[in-house]
């Protein structure tokens, strides 16, 4: 699959131009300034990194962005995120709405469209029998075969130079364009919107304890019960992490699939549940009632322990590069954990002035669209592939993982033998596990092969999948 480069570039450059142009975009707008130069940031690090992370990120920017242009006043991602899921059968009913008009309108192209309409389902039908019939008749199947081989050469000979990759490009723009000439801002989740508010008022209501004139003091006092056994649980769980995690910790040569695999995910469910707690607690009347320090006092305790549960998972973590050096998801831990710990201190600005749970969302959800969008600056095959081989002194040198990384890596994946021996040496010393893997033998052969592949392959490239980061590894590579 060719890289998609300057063509993501280009199709940026006309989706915004035309965006601008009808004055779709409200630079008064907080959100839509963050997603246009979000938008701008992830077209352009896909074409410096090639990383399937920043084309994601520019995709998810420009789809929000879309939903932003249709609803401009805007405060919250997770509304624009509904918006896009019904305007994916909105614009589109729009859209054949709009189309099916053609039919009052005389001409050829009228007496085209509508035989193309009588004859699509016929033609789709005929096609799924002639696959069943080639199925159970060898015959019929050889003699339909020779037909559709030679359609297949003369559609060949008459589209062979055409790049199919920009073909997909330009109906993906396609896409986009109906999105946003035919999407519509959904009027309930607008309602929705506008009626939420960031700050949270006293209001009446019914709670869990009914029928009794106490029920807030009492859930005020369950509440100060279960945080209180809670943060004593949890402070016994941190001093232990402290002294064996932080100060204390001793590699003994294993795999350390319960230490960071098991216990990392253990512990992040936990905090996600902490959370959970907290705002059942703080979800309305109880942020207002009298006398109630204690209990924040308390709260701020759990929360902060949750923050130093969340360091000791990180520190886990980075013992486990340490021994293991780096791969995706132990970098997928690192920025989940900071998603993790923004989020705990924005529950803390929640509950010292009383928040909704709108507020909480809003702001949570663009902290984790911002460390997504910081994700994708960063060349992450590169960064692995040079990490991993400067630390094989002290960490294991996983030679599967690493001969399955881009194409754009090839420079630092490529290893004398002699170099390798010299890894396989010291690996042997620390881990005796390395035998169940790739040997560097095999794994020479196959990078060399890879970079005989590239080389020959990258320069019958279109210059609109030019990247810089594959433009840098060839260049290294030839040199």
């Amino acid at each position: 699959m060719k890289p998609l480069g300057v063509n993501l570039l280009l199709f940026n450059a006309f989706i915004l131009g035309i965006w601008l142009f009808f004055r779709r975009i409200n630079f008064h707008n907080f959100h839509h300034v963050v997603l246009f130069f979000g938008t701008l940031l992830s077209a352009g690090f896909s074409v410096i990194t090639n990383s399937a992370l920043a084309i994601f990120m520019n995709y998810l920017s420009m789809i929000l962005l879309s939903a932003a242009a249709v609803f401009p006043e805007t405060r919250s991602i997770i509304h624009l995120i509904g918006i896009n899921i019904l305007n994916v059968f909105y614009g589109f009913q729009e859209f054949f709405q709009r189309l099916r008009r053609v039919d009052e309108k005389p001409g050829k192209f009228r007496k085209f469209w509508k035989w193309a309409k009588i004859s699509a389902i016929p033609i789709v039908i005929i096609l799924i029998f002639v696959a069943i019939y080639r199925g159970a008749s060898p015959w019929f199947d050889k003699m339909a075969g020779g037909f559709f081989e030679s359609i297949g050469n003369a559609l060949t000979s008459i589209f062979g130079e055409i790049d199919w990759w920009w073909i997909a490009t330009a109906f993906i723009g396609f896409l986009f364009l109906v999105f946003l000439l035919f999407g519509k801002a959904n009027t309930d989740i607008v309602k929705s919107e506008m009626k939420s508010k960031d700050v949270l008022f006293r209001k009446r209501t019914n709670r869990i304890f009914r029928g009794k004139k106490t029920g807030l003091k009492a859930e005020f006092r369950s509440a100060f019960l279960l945080l209180v056994g809670l943060n004593f649980v949890l402070l016994i769980v941190n001093a232990l992490d402290v002294i064996n995690v932080w100060f204390g910790f001793d590699w003994e040569g294993g795999y350390l699939k319960q230490f960071v695999h098991e216990g990392t995910w253990l512990l992040i469910f936990s905090i996600l549940i902490s959370i959970a707690i907290i705002l059942f607690y703080f979800r309305r009347n109880l942020n207002f009632l009298r006398k109630n320090k204690g209990l924040k006092i308390v709260t701020y305790v759990w929360l902060i322990q949750n923050i130093v549960l969340a360091v000791s998972v990180l520190i886990r973590n980075m013992h486990y590069i340490d021994y293991f050096n780096l791969a995706y998801k132990r970098i997928g831990v690192i920025f989940f954990l900071v998603a993790v710990i923004v989020g705990l201190i924005i529950v803390i600005v929640k509950i010292r002035n009383p928040k909704t749970a709108f507020f909480l969302l809003r702001y949570n959800a663009l902290s984790v669209y911002l460390i997504f969008l910081s994700m994708s600056f960063f060349n992450w095959d590169v960064i692995i592939a040079r990490h991993n081989f400067n630390h094989f002194d002290t960490a294991f040198v996983h030679y599967n993982y690493l001969a399955s990384l881009d194409e754009k890596s090839l420079p630092w994946l490529e290893m004398e033998p002699e170099t390798l021996q010299e890894i396989d040496a010291m690996q042997f010393q620390q881990f005796d596990f390395t035998l169940n893997y790739m040997s560097s033998a095999r794994y020479y052969s196959r990078i060399q092969d890879d970079i005989d592949r590239f080389l020959e392959n990258y320069p019958e490239r279109h210059w609109l999948s030019w990247n810089y980061a594959d433009h840098r590894a060839y260049r290294m590579l030839s040199e």
